[in-house]
């Protein structure tokens, strides 16, 4: 393993996040820009919300998905390994991981080998933090729109 190709998986890693970043605030501002504009009763516009937030969240593990795909194919010091042993380079199996990685849920079916374990750190830190953001911020909206009687 090079210094060179940890310092590339911390540069994706960084712009990756950055991204996720941008994304998860536009969506969850532009939802609630949207909810205000809705004229639905107040649970179709929580609904709206899970769903939207669902969206958000799923670009953003594809984006992670690919950038694993064409880190994997671009430098053989970093490989997505199969639980029996056999180095993958399928694109299904990046945007699954990433699903894996960002939910923390943590199969272990397939495995980082290499430099980017640092990337499926951070991404696992990321999905932790926008699952809190978002519970939160869904909270808040429904406090908005919750009919509690």
């Amino acid at each position: 393993m090079t210094a060179g190709s940890m310092w590339f998986i911390f540069f994706v890693s960084m712009v990756l996040i950055s991204l996720c970043v941008v994304i998860h605030y536009e969506a969850l501002y532009r939802m609630t820009k949207i909810m205000r504009w809705l004229q639905l009763p107040p649970r179709f516009k929580v609904a709206f919300g899970v769903l939207w937030s669902l969206l958000a969240h799923t670009i953003e593990i594809w984006l992670f998905g690919i950038a694993y795909y064409l880190v994997i194919r671009a430098d053989t010091a970093n490989q997505l390994v199969t639980f029996s042993g056999e180095q993958t380079h399928s694109f299904f199996e990046s945007i699954y991981f990433s699903f894996v990685s960002y939910t923390s849920l943590g199969y272990g079916d397939v495995v980082p080998v290499g430099p980017v374990q640092f990337m499926a750190g951070t991404q696992a830190l990321v999905g932790l933090v926008f699952i809190a953001w978002t519970a939160s911020f869904l909270y808040l909206e429904m406090q908005k729109h919750w009919e509690i009687r």
